[in-house]
């Protein structure tokens, strides 16, 4: 790892509570509240990768994706 330790149990908890299809939503703030949750899992994507866990992070996120 080049950024040393991460541990990715936020991007799991982060993962295991997204609405993974808030942008069916017919309510606006449904569709926000999960648009702001993708970035910032986006976010935590590329921070797992700078800390040179990009490949676990990528089965995470594909485990947790429906």
């Amino acid at each position: 790892m080049c950024g040393g330790y991460m541990d990715l149990s936020k991007l799991e908890k982060m993962l295991r509570e997204h609405d993974w299809y808030y942008m069916y939503s017919d309510d606006h703030r449904y569709y926000e509240r999960g648009r702001d949750q993708s970035r910032a899992i986006d976010q935590e994507m590329a921070a797992a990768a700078a800390a040179g866990m990009e490949d676990e992070a990528k089965a995470l996120y594909e485990e947790f994706k429906k």
